[in-house]
């Protein structure tokens, strides 16, 4: 098992097999989310720090791009993005709240203004409310970098690079 990020008071963990991640959910009575993926092949835990207690185990497939977590005080819950799908945890029930599937993968996701975030994907952005409504999209070719500015996101493609308003999605 090995670190992959920490993110508050929690630490994203890479489990060496199934059975292992599986005998932890069990123990600690945790979640699996993303355990209908195509591609079992990689294994993730969540676990409070202060406890050491796994919360959410994850499965994912094999592409090189590990889960990220945000976690919204607001509304007690955290969002997690794994290959292509993000997923809304509430910590207190840790029950899924809502789940949404896009068309790519998710690279990350970044809090902005107003209660909402943007996913950065494999082949776009987009940005939704906390409570998973979708306020806008932007389709591009493959990002390959991005950088999150005050009012905008500047994202850069082989094709070329884009600034997108953080308010309307719409190029600037």
């Amino acid at each position: 098992m090995k670190i992959v990020n920490e993110f508050n008071n929690y630490v994203l963990y890479e489990y060496d097999s199934k059975s292992i991640l599986e005998e932890n959910i069990d123990v600690n009575q945790s979640i699996l989310i993303n355990d209908d993926c195509l591609e079992k092949r990689k294994f993730y835990g969540l676990s409070d720090k202060s406890t050491d207690c796994l919360i959410i185990g994850l499965f994912g497939e094999l592409h090189g791009i590990d889960p990220s977590a945000l976690f919204i005080d607001s509304v007690n819950c955290i969002l997690i993005n794994i290959d292509k799908r993000i997923y809304c945890i509430e910590l207190d029930s840790k029950e899924v709240k809502w789940m949404k599937e896009l068309d790519s993968i998710v690279y990350e996701m970044k809090k902005v203004p107003d209660f909402s975030f943007i996913a950065i994907c494999e082949l776009g952005v987009i940005r939704f409310t906390y409570a998973g409504e979708k306020l806008w999209e932007y389709t591009s070719d493959v990002i390959t970098d991005f950088e999150l500015n005050s009012n905008s996101l500047s994202i850069f493609t082989d094709e070329g690079d884009y600034s997108i308003s953080l308010d309307k999605g719409s190029l600037v």
